[in-house]
């Protein structure tokens, strides 16, 4: 980090010891698969049938830090899975095929969740925050099913329907500290919840002259619910190669396109509104007495969902020359990705809400030789903005991220 030297205002590094954090992931696996197929259905049939064994431990070595004293800390943690696979697929005829798929994964926590830094302050309004490194990965149970229509050369229109069950969602919790009589907890197994800090010097939530209390504490955790998510796909691609000896350059022109609507249901993650949050709401309907104040929770959806969401391409594929157009829209979804870098606390409480919102982007490559290729991109062409709002969407303006369009011109060359 940057300090400021205050004999000759010129800036200077210092080591932020919080910063510091080593992950050890090792991971041994073993997996198999048998291909087959058979013509003696009615149909032909081919497909596979696989099986991984996955086995991992994890140290999470990251520094402690109290009242600017920093220690080392090691905590560990281990997990396991069986992930089956079976893929089938069915010509029904030469044109028409149908496709069909079960399998169960993982997806692995990223190593910021798994950071076991903690740094203890002598405020006692703060509240700590630690990774998890005892978190097991988000498993999913994927069924699909689609039907694929091969109606002319390099051409397809398709219809899907895919149902997914994910169980350990990793969300963030905080873990507010139990406050009785005005005061904290000084008890360091904190039974009524948060975590011990034992430098805090009390102030207004203790017995005075006390050093050590129960404060806040937030991580990470899986989710034991199961939160399903389905829904059905729709995709399309034409282009005019088959029509050369009659269209000639036109020939190169192009279509795809594929829109997608999911639902989901189940998880148990609750959100609810920060103190500041609280003010502001019942300030908005009205109610100014604590007394009246009411509580507004919500169960978490799944975060960066939308419920619809497309994409149409036209493209020109010819004499080297390769020209994409695309235009990119989606419903509106929760983050915890916020266009101005806010936390939770500054969004009061709840993953902000990024309006739907579409994209234009365009790219433009040519073949110079077989070897060198020149093009320009350009990203966001109509400079569509994020617009982020609080609890709910077009609620309370949360963020507003103002997009500009970005052109790249670049070349390759192979050897």
């Amino acid at each position: 980090v940057l300090a400021q030297n205050p004999n000759n205002n010129i800036p200077s590094l210092e080591t932020d010891q919080s910063a510091f954090f080593d992950i050890s992931e090792q991971s041994h696996a073993i997996y198999g698969q048998l291909n087959f197929a058979a013509d003696d259905f009615a149909v032909p049939i081919r497909g596979n049938v696989g099986l991984r064994y996955i086995q991992t431990d994890i140290d999470s070595t990251a520094n402690s830090t109290i009242d600017g004293v920093t220690e080392l800390d090691t905590i560990s943690g281990s997990y396991d899975f069986f992930l089956p696979r079976v893929n089938l697929v069915a010509n029904v005829t030469d044109d028409i095929q149908l496709r069909g798929a079960w399998t169960r994964d993982i997806r692995r926590p990223d190593f910021d969740t798994l950071n076991s830094t903690v740094n203890f302050t002598n405020n006692e309004n703060q509240a700590v925050s630690r990774g998890n490194p005892g978190l097991e990965p988000e498993e999913i149970e994927t069924f699909d099913v689609s039907a694929e229509w091969f109606f002319a050369p390099g051409s397809v229109f398709s219809v899907g329907y895919f149902n997914k069950d994910r169980t350990n969602l990793i969300g963030s919790i905080t873990e507010d500290a139990l406050v009785t009589n005005n005061n904290r907890e000084t008890d360091p197994n904190c039974p009524g919840g948060g975590i011990f800090n034992p430098i805090v010097e009390t102030n207004s939530f203790g017995p005075a002259n006390t050093t050590g209390i129960c404060v806040d504490f937030s991580t990470q955790v899986n989710d034991a619910a199961t939160t399903t998510q389905q829904g059905v796909e729709v995709a399309f691609q034409y282009d005019l190669s088959g029509w050369e000896d009659r269209l000639g350059w036109a020939s190169g022109f192009g279509l795809a396109a594929n829109y997608t609507y999911q639902e989901f249901s189940g998880g148990s993650t609750i959100d609810d509104l920060a103190t500041r949050g609280v003010d502001i709401i019942n300030a908005i309907n009205g109610i100014y007495d604590p007394a009246n104040f009411v509580q507004v929770e919500q169960v978490r959806p799944l975060l960066d969902f939308s419920e619809n969401a497309y994409n149409i391409t036209g493209y020109y594929e010819k004499y080297g020359l390769s020209a994409r157009l695309r235009y990119t829209w989606r419903d509106a979804f929760r983050t915890l990705d916020t266009a101005a870098g806010a936390s939770l606390n500054s969004t009061l409480g709840f993953p902000v809400v990024t309006s739907a919102r579409g994209q234009l982007n365009g790219s433009i490559n040519y073949d110079v030789t077989d070897q060198f290729t020149i093009g320009v991109e350009a990203v966001n062409l109509t400079t569509s903005d994020i617009t982020q709002f609080c609890v709910n969407d077009n609620a309370l303006l949360c963020a507003q991220g103002i997009t500009d369009r970005r052109v790249i011109i670049g070349g390759s060359y192979t050897f």
